[in-house]
């Protein structure tokens, strides 16, 4: 849920994003990642040379995030975060691009994907119940079970839909639920330096020197707005391996 003050935040920022000055080959993408925004964002834009895509998102939609992923790499396009970018944004945009700037102050926050483990076991089940509740000996117990995981059906077109486009942009999506596993760390949000991203895939990043350390995200106005719960941080430890740091409230 986003509350009355927030909204009015996130459509100040999405204002002063559209109102910045762009060169020829520049776009900006501001606000939530739907399928209605992101099909009337590529109608105006697919004509155009595009280089660079600036945004400011706090997410969205799987399906959108990725239409939108693909169309940056169709375009062989950077991608610039103003401010902020979350959720779907992170998972799928920011990804996407050739290069990936992170301008000074702003954050690229995660908080989950859909290769959770707990997901994945699920799924597992509804897949095991919906096989045993086929004909032509559908067991009548199995068929209750699929009635109550129908839901999770779509979650596994999804899950599908997720893992295709990350292997398709050799990205590893660990990093979209690390802050709930293999540990989990109470966090409703997590960034991550530099050398971090790069371990799970996400390449050419260009941002500032302390970009995802504590000292860097205790002083975003964009993370005390938007992101409050964002209680730790990825880094790279003395010996290479990814460590947690924990963020001030």
């Amino acid at each position: 849920m986003v509350f009355p003050f927030r909204r009015s935040a996130i459509c100040a920022v999405v204002s002063c994003l559209a109102a910045l000055p762009a060169s020829a080959d520049e776009v900006h993408f501001g606000g939530t990642l739907t399928m209605k925004s992101v099909d009337e964002f590529i109608r105006l834009n697919d004509d155009k040379p595009v280089t660079l895509l600036s945004i400011a998102s706090p997410g969205g939609i799987l399906d959108a995030g990725i239409k939108l992923g693909r169309w940056v790499r169709q375009k062989n396009a950077d991608v610039r975060v103003m401010m902020f970018c979350a959720s779907a944004c992170a998972n799928y945009v920011f990804t996407a691009g050739r290069h990936k700037i992170i301008a000074r102050d702003s954050v690229v926050m995660w908080h989950g994907g859909l290769q959770a483990w707990e997901l994945g076991e699920i799924l597992d089940e509804y897949r095991r119940q919906a096989a045993q509740a086929m004909p032509p000996d559908p067991d009548p117990y199995a068929k209750i079970a699929v009635a109550k995981l129908r839901r999770y059906s779509t979650l596994a077109e999804y899950r599908d839909m997720e893992a295709a486009y990350l292997k398709e942009i050799g990205v590893d999506g660990a990093l979209f639920v690390l802050g709930g596993q293999p540990v989990n760390y109470d966090t409703g949000w997590w960034t991550a330096t530099v050398g971090v991203m790069e371990r799970y895939g996400i390449k050419d990043v260009e941002a500032p020197a302390d970009y995802g350390t504590p000292a860097y995200l205790n002083k975003s106005i964009f993370r005390k707005l938007f992101f409050k719960d964002a209680r730790v941080t990825f880094e790279l430890g003395p010996d290479r391996a990814v460590v947690a740091a924990p963020v001030g409230q």
